[in-house]
């Protein structure tokens, strides 16, 4: 008997619960509603915005768009393709990410317009989600109430939400295996479900072919029975199917995909921060509660064996196969990769929680139920907010900007130099991309510059800061004028190959007005070029780099710098002013957080920044920088 019966017993209004429940989702798709902000944005959105609109159009290769005399072949390769593309024969382009989630919105743009179709795809796909994790803790003979607080361990998670609001396949991925699950399950009783069981994990490859992972905890719910298991195999084939005709016209074999070769993306070597990214942010994430799926293995008289297996293989089969993944412990966002866990990680708490109060009093039970709930809630709104969750669709419109910003003010015969926005423009204008990263040396460069010219084509670049000097100083070397701006994104004209310095680069890290003076902070030699996202500005150092602060009008004052450091990995690092110390330090692998005092005689002030750390390289490109700590935020104040 479910120890939670109590709180879902008959009452008087046996209509409340129900309600209640209703309500609260639809307040939850307003919310997602109001916050649901897809576009064609970095490397992941655009992609599976490109590649919806190839489906939608029934052509999955694309011409790589070349200057003229330029042809494809006659340039590196990636010379002409943008972020989320792999070329191929005959001057083509075809999409590198899994096909699920495009399937879903080009499918969806037929009843709900283009403009609209991603949007409501994620929408809807976040709200299957939270109903699949409630659906999932009833199958579990859960109460309604132990049910709800599932869903909104999962609903008011800020990854789930972060991932749910993007037209990324993350959350998607969670979807479909959850959904997957739920049917294998339900196949124990109703042997129909198989079917729908392998239905839903050919969506989940699809989606993303490590999905196939979920068929070590299917395997379980399925059992031995022969009936179940060719369910499965009916259900999945016609997916299976498409998926290999896919493959070989895209990539030219049925078991491949477009990622190509990603072995060196892992390693042993990156378990041991994957493990702790782990322990630092899955109590943020589900609550200090997932402390309880520890006490699992030792609750194996409580809990039917064959459940605490099925929770245990779903929760590990993911978690550890990215736990060798390089990107899981490079952000807290990067956990994506593993949210198809969290669901049964959200039913092992609670099947942990029922075992562990199976002996309390019902309506002690009943207000500890409550009380939970309230304390979810507040935990994910505060962590909501600390990580501005609901706000990352304004960091992706960033790249819409852009695009709206070069078709209004370039010229139509362009060719814009680009990489992080590449995916972007590719989208929504008509532009020659160069990407600048792969653009080839100074031969390929003089041949380029010779081409445009003879075709009439004046060389524009769209970058963001973290761009500029590799763009504009390493990769296309010559005379850049900067012609406009928005938000997080600057354009360049090419006006001559004569090289430039890096002075007429935006190098500003912080502007303010502090006690009736303007303060200009400014990354001199040794700095990486500024960059940014929706939340954060930061800039890199090689491990020796000038901080230059100027005021307007020019005077002597003492000023309060506020900022945080971070380090590739740990190093220490030293600030000084005209020789003297003003502060010494050790910074790690995450933000910390620095303040010191600096006097500014006569309108200036140089800060040094030293660190004995030997540099990582950030990436395995030939230009990768050597990065050895970063400046994040910087803060100008007056004294106190």
């Amino acid at each position: 008997m479910d120890s939670n019966a109590a709180v879902s017993s008959p009452s008087r209004r046996p209509w409340l619960v129900p309600a209640g429940l209703l309500l609260a989702l639809l307040a939850y798709a307003v919310l997602l509603g109001r916050h649901m902000d897809t576009c064609a944005g970095g490397s992941d959105s655009s992609g599976y915005m490109n590649n919806a609109r190839l489906l939608r159009n029934g052509d999955l290769h694309v011409p790589q768009r070349a200057i003229e005399g330029l042809p494809p072949g006659t340039l590196p390769s990636f010379a002409y393709v943008p972020l989320g593309f792999i070329p191929v024969a005959h001057g083509a382009m075809v999409p590198t990410y899994p096909v699920g989630l495009s399937l879903i919105i080009a499918g969806l743009s037929h009843l709900t317009g283009w403009e609209s179709a991603a949007n409501v795809a994620q929408w809807l796909q976040t709200l299957l989600g939270v109903v699949l994790m409630y659906a999932l803790a009833r199958l579990l003979d859960f109460s309604r109430s132990a049910a709800a607080l599932g869903a909104l361990l999962l609903a008011g998670c800020p990854l789930y939400l972060f991932m749910g609001l993007q037209a990324l396949s993350d959350m998607p991925a969670l979807v479909w295996t959850a959904a997957t699950v739920y049917c294998a399950w339900r196949s124990r009783n109703h042997s129909g479900w198989a079917v729908a069981a392998g239905m839903a994990m050919a969506m989940a490859v699809l989606v993303r072919p490590t999905n196939l992972l979920v068929l070590v905890p299917v395997a379980i719910a399925l059992g031995l029975s022969w009936r179940r298991w060719l369910g499965l195999a009916l259900g999945g084939l016609p997916g299976a199917v498409f998926l290999m005709i896919y493959n070989v016209r895209l990539y030219g074999r049925a078991l491949t995909t477009g990622y190509g070769d990603v072995r060196e993306s892992f390693s042993t070597s990156f378990v041991s921060p994957a493990l702790g990214y782990y322990v630092h942010w899955l109590p943020i994430l589900l609550t200090p509660a997932v402390v309880l799926l520890f006490a699992l293995p030792f609750l194996f008289r409580r809990i039917r064996p064959i459940l605490l297996l099925l929770l245990l293989s779903w929760i590990l089969v993911f978690t550890g196969f990215y736990a060798f993944y390089f990107f899981t412990s490079t952000s807290w966002w990067s956990l994506r990769f593993i949210l198809p866990a969290l669901p049964p990680c959200i039913l092992g708490l609670l099947v942990a929680g029922r075992a562990l109060t199976a002996t309390w009093p019902p309506r002690i039970l009943s207000r500890s139920m409550v009380a939970a709930a309230v304390g979810v809630l507040g935990w994910d709104v505060y962590w909501g907010l600390q990580h501005m969750v609901l706000e990352v669709g304004t960091g992706e419109q960033a790249y819409l900007q852009a695009a709206r910003w070069t078709q209004s003010h370039l010229p139509p015969r362009a060719v814009v130099a680009c990489m992080q926005t590449s995916g972007a423009l590719l989208h929504y204008t008509e532009f020659p991309l160069l990407r600048y990263d792969f653009a080839g040396g100074p031969a390929e460069l003089a041949r380029i510059d010779r081409a445009c010219a003879a075709a009439g084509r004046p060389i524009y670049a769209a970058l963001f800061g973290f761009e500029l000097e590799t763009a504009l100083v390493q990769r296309l070397p010559g005379r850049w004028t900067q012609v406009g701006a928005t938000r997080d994104v600057t354009y360049w004209r090419r006006d001559g190959a004569e090289p430039t310095s890096l002075e007429p680069l935006r190098r500003e890290l912080v502007t303010a007005d502090v006690g009736g003076a303007q303060v200009t902070a400014e990354a001199g030699a040794g700095w990486y070029g500024p960059e940014e996202n929706y939340r954060h500005r930061w800039t890199w150092c090689s491990g020796h780099g000038q901080l230059s602060l100027s005021t307007w009008p020019q005077r002597t004052q003492l000023l309060d710098l506020v900022f945080s450091l971070k380090g590739m990995q740990p190093a220490a690092v030293t600030i000084t002013q005209d020789g003297a110390t003003l502060w010494h330090g050790t910074v790690s692998t995450q933000r910390s957080p620095v303040r010191i005092r600096v006097q500014v005689r006569d309108g200036a002030a140089r800060l040094e920044f030293a660190s004995d750390a030997a540099g990582v390289r950030e990436n395995s490109d030939p230009g990768a920088r050597q990065l050895v700590f970063a400046l994040y935020d910087l803060l100008v104040t007056a004294t106190p």
